[in-house]
């Protein structure tokens, strides 16, 4: 169960999941309405969340409490109404709150150019289904369904983004790709389909492989023109916002196509052919593609506070990339953003955040009423959630 403080006049939900009481903390230092952004949410059995619905009527949400109080899972809710999936791996457990058949989760959104839209997430068992109402486009279904709502996301692992498997840094670009350019998706998906076909030509001796090598090459290289063009956006947005951290000042962010730089594809994999079928599957194209922060200086690499840092960066160098090509603004998703960095550090950050204009929903370890740095933010709700047996 929880007990849950916040500064906003709701409706209560039936039964004794949440507690209802005074304002702790709510300021507004702005006349000016609040912009695009969540005004409402609704979660049914999510975790340990049995019941929640409030309003947001701010520009920036503080949720506080001790670690484990549910904070993290609030965070998860609005995730789901923008990606459809959660951010938390196995570790966290099942989904949906012990004893229930499902999770629901509904969201009132106001988008900037017109009225607000109801997005409903349902997951039933194994199947999971997300609705807007009004629909802003024909409804398309499937891995094509985009939600108006859009999120991005600082978690308490940020520096994995930096340490794991390249493929997990291949899906942030991309993803960040296609929200400069939504024909890259189809792109994306029909080389997909022909590296498969070629992976199972390899697979079968090889013979056939030289049928598919033309469409490979030729998606392979519009792909690469792609991540190129929004790659060279986003390292300017980069290195104009490390400035403002000295352990960055000498970093650069580099992308690695797939294949040498300066040699054709074509060539590059007429000299792997022998090494391919040994192995089975495509050793050179956009399904090796990478990018990496050089640290510089004899660096040789950063701490956890640090690479938490860097993420957030190249998460704030993409909005601005978006932004610039028109892209609606994004709903940023901080997971405790103080946790492994001094007060200095945190503040910069944050500030870097806050100048961005958009709503944002950050949580604090904290089990008073204090703010603490984001005390100062223009317009601010702040809500305590405390777990109670």
């Amino acid at each position: 169960m929880f007990h849950v403080e916040h500064s906003d006049a709701v409706s209560e939900s039936s039964g004794p999941a949440f507690h209802i009481s005074r304002p702790m903390f709510h300021v507004e230092r702005s006349s000016a309405v609040p912009g695009p952004g969540l005004r409402s949410l609704r979660i049914e059995s999510l975790r340990n969340i049995q019941r929640l619905d409030f309003a947001i009527d701010t520009r920036t949400l503080l949720l506080t409490g001790a670690n484990g109080a549910g904070k993290t899972s609030i965070l998860e809710a609005i995730y789901l109404l923008a990606r459809g999936r959660t951010f938390r791996g196995t570790k966290a457990g099942p989904l949906t709150t012990n004893g229930a058949s499902f999770t629901r989760i509904e969201g009132v959104y106001q988008p900037s150019d017109r009225e607000a839209v109801r997005i409903r997430y349902v997951k039933e068992g194994a199947a999971a289904t997300r609705a807007v109402h009004p629909p802003l486009w024909p409804e398309t279904g499937g891995a094509d369904w985009r939600s108006p709502l859009q999120v991005k996301l600082i978690g308490e692992n940020a520096q994995t983004l930096l340490d794991s498997e390249p493929s997990l840094r291949r899906r942030f670009l991309d993803w960040n790709v296609f929200h400069v350019e939504h024909r890259f998706a189809q792109l994306h998906k029909d080389f997909t389909r022909v590296l498969m076909q070629r992976n199972a030509a390899i697979r079968s001796g090889g013979s056939q492989r030289g049928l598919w090598d033309r469409s490979f090459i030729e998606l392979a290289e519009s792909m690469d023109r792609q991540r190129g063009l929004f790659h060279a956006e986003w390292r300017a947005c980069f290195l104009d916002l490390r400035d403002d951290y000295p352990f960055l000042r000498a970093a650069d962010l580099h992308y690695r196509r797939g294949w040498p730089d300066g040699r054709a594809l074509g060539e590059t994999l007429d000299s792997l052919a022998d090494q391919e079928l040994t192995r089975g599957y495509t050793l050179a194209g956009p399904s090796r593609a990478d990018f990496r922060i050089e640290p510089g200086e004899g660096r040789r690499g950063f701490s956890r506070g640090q690479a938490k840092i860097v993420v957030a960066l190249l998460q704030l160098a993409a909005e601005r990339v978006h932004r610039a090509h028109g892209r609606a603004s994004v709903i940023w998703l901080l997971d405790d953003l103080e946790a492994e960095l001094d007060r200095a550090m945190a503040e910069r950050l944050w500030n870097a955040f806050e100048s961005t204009g958009n709503q944002i929903i950050v949580t604090r370890v904290a089990t008073d009423s204090d703010p603490g740095l984001f005390g100062k933010s223009q317009s601010l709700a702040m809500f305590h959630v405390e777990h109670q047996d």
